[in-house]
C-alpha cells in the first residue's frame, strides 16, 4: 500500500496559469474547471508556483478583488513538489505539515500532475 507511485494517484488534467496573469483570470479558471488550487508555470512551462482557494481568502481580505493583482503577488512560492516514481510513503512528510496539493513534476521542473489530499485518501481508502 506504502509503495504505491505517485503516479497511479495523481491527476494529469492540469488547470495552469501563466506568470503575470491577473487574478481574476486564475479565480475564474478556477471556478470554471471546478478545482480547488491552480498551477502558476513560467512561459517555457516549468512551475512557477500554486495558488489555492485559501489563497484567494487572503487576496479578497487584503484588496479588491476587481483590483488587477498579477498572480504572483500572492501565489505560493515555495512549493513542496513531489516525482512520479515517489511513493504513497513519500507522501505523509508533507501532507503531516498541511500540504493538500502536491505538484508532480518532470525533471525539467513542469508540472505533470497533482496529488492531493482528497486522492490520497481514495486511495487509502480502497486499500483497506
Amino acid at each position: 500500500m506504502n509503495d504505491v507511485l505517485v503516479d497511479r494517484l495523481m491527476s494529469t488534467d492540469l488547470t495552469t496559469i501563466e506568470r503575470g496573469a491577473p487574478a481574476a483570470d486564475a479565480a475564474k479558471r478556477m471556478r470554471d474547471t471546478g478545482v480547488s488550487s491552480i498551477l502558476v508555470v513560467e512561459p517555457d512551462g516549468r512551475l512557477a508556483g500554486l495558488i489555492t482557494a485559501t489563497d484567494f481568502v487572503g487576496l479578497v481580505r487584503d484588496n479588491d478583488p476587481k483590483d488587477r493583482t498579477p498572480v504572483e503577488a500572492f501565489m505560493t512560492t515555495d512549493v513542496v513538489t513531489v516525482g512520479r516514481e515517489d511513493t504513497v510513503a513519500e507522501l505523509a512528510a508533507p501532507t503531516a505539515h498541511g500540504y493538500t496539493h502536491l505538484p508532480v513534476t518532470d525533471g525539467d521542473g513542469r508540472p505533470i500532475g497533482m496529488v492531493s489530499t482528497t486522492d490520497l485518501t481514495a486511495h487509502l481508502s480502497k486499500a483497506r
